[in-house]
């Protein structure tokens, strides 16, 4: 069986080992509190291989490909997972039994030109509010659909889905920071602002994935304190926790084809978010309480995806605050699997998330 072996970049087994024995010495002359204590970021991959079959060993831990999923989702988390390890192989930091050149090709369908070859829509770039946009909209908007209008912030290929399975107007905000930040909340809600002029609020859905469905959720969260009333529908896929320190950031550690810590560009290290003051957003999805009016959500993830605990957390404080919150969790995918719109898992949850849409947006 031919294996690729990606290895940690930043610690070994022998550095952990003195990392530990550092803190452990370090905590007998410095007194710590348990709220400055910061989990130590240790190397729970020191070696992952990936079989080309897509089984995956950490040490003795062997842990199959995921046998529920699609035949698609299946041969794509192959080809992703073989890919990454080829991507570190040309950076040195994997051993390999095989030539790099394996599997030079990218896996496809992760495009917002195959989204629009799947989901034909009318591509318009504007500035709504002074803020860089992207619209996306069917041929022919129905009628009962003419006052609606979503926004969305992050990913093409899910605005693009939405928009086509849902026959709605989607504004993609392509919003500053290039992740959760403030100047993100300002630019959502500059564009808000702008389309509350034409649009009821309760007619307008917000919705985003990874950084994109924090800046969702903290904007709601900020609306109350902006004194702006809230929108109508939210979708919340998958809030970006893969550098929070829920449970899944460490048991699906190798398992989440995109940000797994053995792959170039994955999980970073916990770091405890900024304090904000009580006029800004809130810094994370899971802070602040839920305001009354907060609208019908829809969350979704996969069993191996980093960021699941967030999102079961957070559809536990919705539900616990009364709000009517659907919960989606795919069988095997990975963190923002649909951004390949060629599975069926990804058309089956962005058309689910564009029914909600038409189901709780006012006409």
């Amino acid at each position: 069986m031919t294996r690729l072996i990606a290895h940690r970049l930043k610690f070994s087994l022998v550095a952990a080992f003195i990392v530990c024995c550092a803190l452990v010495a370090k905590s007998q002359t410095t007194e710590q509190s348990s709220n400055a204590a910061v989990p130590l970021d240790s190397p729970a991959i020191p070696q992952m291989v990936v079989d080309t079959d897509g089984t995956l060993h950490f040490g003795p831990r062997t842990v199959p490909l995921p046998a529920l999923n699609s035949p698609e989702a299946r041969s794509a988390y192959i080809r992703y997972m073989l890919q990454q390890a080829q991507i570190s192989v040309a950076r040195g930091g994997l051993a390999s039994e095989r030539s790099a050149d394996a599997y030079p090709e990218p896996a496809p369908g992760w495009s917002k030109e195959a989204a629009l070859k799947l989901y034909p829509v009318v591509e318009e770039n504007r500035k709504i509010g002074g803020v860089n946009v992207t619209i996306y909209s069917p041929r022919v908007i129905p009628v009962k659909n003419r006052n609606r209008v979503v926004m969305e912030f992050e990913m093409d290929a899910e605005a693009i889905a939405v928009a086509s399975l849902g026959q709605l107007k989607v504004i993609k905000v392509n919003y500053r920071g290039g992740g959760p930040s403030i100047p993100g909340n300002e630019d959502i809600v500059a564009v808000y602002r702008e389309l509350l002029k034409t649009y009821k609020p309760k007619s307008v859905g917000m919705f985003g994935a990874s950084g994109g469905c924090t800046l969702a959720q903290t904007t709601i969260m900020w609306l109350p304190v902006l004194k702006l009333p809230l929108p109508g529908a939210v979708g919340l896929n998958t809030c970006s926790g893969g550098g929070n320190r829920g449970d899944s950031r460490y048991t699906l550690n190798g398992l989440d084809a995109a940000l797994s810590s053995a792959f170039p560009k994955g999980n970073p290290p916990y770091r405890q978010p900024a304090a904000r003051k009580p006029d800004q957003p809130p810094a994370t999805a899971l802070d602040g309480d839920i305001p009354k009016g907060y609208p019908p959500a829809f969350l979704l993830s996969g069993t191996r995806d980093m960021c699941l605990s967030e999102t079961v957390l957070l559809h536990r404080k919705l539900r616990n605050a009364g709000i009517e919150a659907d919960l989606n969790v795919f069988e095997g995918m990975w963190h923002f699997f649909w951004e390949n719109p060629d599975l069926p898992e990804s058309h089956e949850a962005m058309a689910a998330l564009a029914s909600f849409f038409n189901r709780h947006l006012e006409l």
